[in-house]
């Protein structure tokens, strides 16, 4: 049966907040690899991939710094502690779309532009770096170089006024495509009906009880 999403993303609150408080290293791995498990589930493994190419050196130089006057064991701790959150969102965006998310928040009574800002970023940040690339490409077919190194950065530089100037456009046109279909307006509905079921309700009590033992436990 599938979930709520608002079932999911307070399984995934409460997920992180006993990450947040784990500082076993065997629960952290146990924790991890049940994490892992899930973004098998969810077939999550591509955005999990991407996430670890991009957490590495953050993960190696944090090895690195907690291993300074530790212990193996307390030094192990930190670098589980940060690839667990990454793996349990990675779960979490595999499993829920923008779209549901937006319609979670909303549910949750909260204001649509705060909602819409919440969300905005991970629906539009896909866009703006198909707009980054365009300018490169754009460039490059009209004969400009393609630098490396510091180089690079004075490229970036130059390109960084066109990237602004598209995004504002962009954001110009949504504002008004927003405002003409009544964008947090009273009434407005949703596109999608959503409606908490047995098992929704099973796993926010269940996810709670967990957290609450868990924390007595560690406590």
């Amino acid at each position: 049966m599938k979930l709520d999403p608002r079932a999911k993303l307070w399984l995934y609150c409460t997920a992180i907040a006993a990450a947040l408080v784990a500082n076993v290293p065997a629960f952290l791995l146990g924790f991890v690899l049940a994490a892992l498990a899930v973004v098998g589930l969810v077939r999550g493994l591509r955005q999990w991939l991407a996430m670890l190419r991009l957490l590495a050196p953050m993960l190696v130089m944090l090895g690195l710094f907690s291993a300074i006057g530790s212990s193996p064991t307390d030094a192990v701790a930190p670098v589980l502690k940060l690839l667990l959150l990454g793996t349990i969102s990675s779960a979490f965006f595999a499993a829920v779309t923008v779209d549901e998310l937006g319609d979670a928040l909303t549910l949750l009574r909260l204001p649509p532009g705060v909602a819409f800002v919440l969300v905005g970023g991970l629906r539009y940040a896909p866009a703006m770096r198909e707009s980054w690339t365009a300018l490169g490409d754009a460039r490059r077919a009209r004969g400009a170089e393609t630098p490396h190194g510091i180089r690079a950065l004075a490229e970036h530089a130059r390109m960084l006024t066109p990237a602004v100037v598209r995004a504002l456009r962009t954001a110009d046109a949504m504002a008004e495509a927003m405002e003409s279909r009544g964008f947090g307006t009273p009434g407005a509905t949703l596109m999608d009906t959503y409606r908490l079921r047995a098992l929704d309700w099973l796993v926010i009590a269940g996810s709670i009880v967990a957290l609450a033992f868990y924390m007595v436990w560690t406590w």
